[in-house]
This record gives C-alpha cells, sequence and structure tokens, in this order.
C-alpha cells in the first residue's frame, strides 16, 4: 500500500487540534472488551502510530528518489531473491503480505519507471519472472545509504543500552506477528 504524506502545515486553519494520548486511553478504557487489557490495547495503539510515522518519514526521505517504501521493499526483495530464484508476483504478493492485485499495481507502477522487466516462463507461459534492469539496480544502489542512514536515525533518541532492549523486544513481535499472519521476510 502507498501511502501519502501530507503536509499540514500549510492548512493550519483547516486542522483538528492535537489530542494527546489522554484521550485515546480513556476511550480505551470506556470501549475495550472485559477480557482485553487497556494497557496492551494502548501500547499496541503506540506501535500503530510509530508505525505510520515511521513510514512517513522514510517516504519523506525517499522523496527526492521518486520512491516510496513501498516501492523500495518490492525492489529490494527482486533483488535478494532474483539470482537464486524466480520471482514472479504471487510470490512477491505473498512475501510483501499484500493481495495479488496490490503487488500488480505496484510491478505496473515500477515497471513503468523503466525499474524493472518481466519475462514470460518457457515452461508455463501464463507466468512472468521479474528481474530489476540495470536502472533499477543503480537506483537500489544509490537509494540504499540513504534508506539505512534513515532507519538507523529512527533510534537515534535511543542510547545503545535502549537499543539492544528495544531490539530483543521487536524481533519477539516480529517473530509472534509473524507466526499470527504465517508469512514474513
Amino acid at each position: 500500500m502507498v501511502r501519502k504524506h501530507i503536509s499540514y502545515q500549510s492548512s493550519l486553519d483547516q486542522s483538528l487540534p492535537r489530542l494527546g494520548n489522554e484521550p485515546y486511553n480513556q476511550l480505551c478504557d470506556q470501549t475495550a472488551a472485559p477480557e482485553t487489557s487497556a494497557s496492551a490495547a494502548q501500547l499496541g495503539l503506540l506501535m500503530l502510530w510509530n508505525s505510520d510515522h515511521i513510514l512517513d518519514v522514510i517516504d519523506d526521505v525517499l522523496a527526492p528518489y521518486d520512491i516510496s517504501e513501498s516501492k523500495l521493499d518490492l525492489l529490494l526483495l527482486i533483488r535478494l531473491h532474483e539470482i537464486q530464484h524466480k520471482v514472479t508476483a504471487s510470490a512477491l504478493a505473498q512475501r510483501l503480505g499484500i493481495r495479488r492485485a496490490s503487488a500488480t499495481i505496484l510491478l505496473n507502477n515500477v515497471e513503468k519507471k523503466g525499474w524493472i522487466y518481466r519475462q514470460q516462463s518457457e515452461e508455463d507461459g501464463r507466468k512472468s519472472y521479474i528481474y530489476l534492469t540495470s536502472s533499477g539496480k543503480r537506483l537500489v544502489d544509490t537509494v540504499l545509504p540513504v534508506f539505512w542512514e534513515a532507519c538507523a536515525s529512527l533510534v537515534q533518541d535511543l542510547d545503545e543500552q535502549e537499543q539492544q532492549v528495544l531490539h530483543k523486544i521487536m524481533l519477539k513481535l516480529n517473530r509472534g506477528i509473524e507466526n499470527r499472519l504465517g508469512s514474513g521476510r
């Protein structure tokens, strides 16, 4: 899914005031099912908000290269798998955890930009395999240092010990979510 980051500074007169966490916490306390831990739900909401903010930060950093995080993710998967495996749209959709139609839209967009090409399977004419073009490879090579720097900047407010603790927690959360979804990286 491609997210559009919208600058709210230009329409301050139309923006809603920031509420902070407390009204959401109160709403959660009032509306969560009795068996739902309100503190866990509130923590999950913070994770959801952070994931939105993280995508906005990454998309802002990638914008000068005319690529979004979701398109870069797609190109990285192709790059990491095209040498050893034949990459199909269905396999990409499954790995990205999106519908086949959404993967096709992403692929069509990056193909129009000249970053990938499709080659019909010789064994099965209904299948096509996806490869990076030389332009796509150059883009990935150019963007990756900027991307990694942006990823590192996300934890810049944490000291080394806090980063290690967060890393351990994030790995555990990621494993649990991947197990729940039945797919992962």
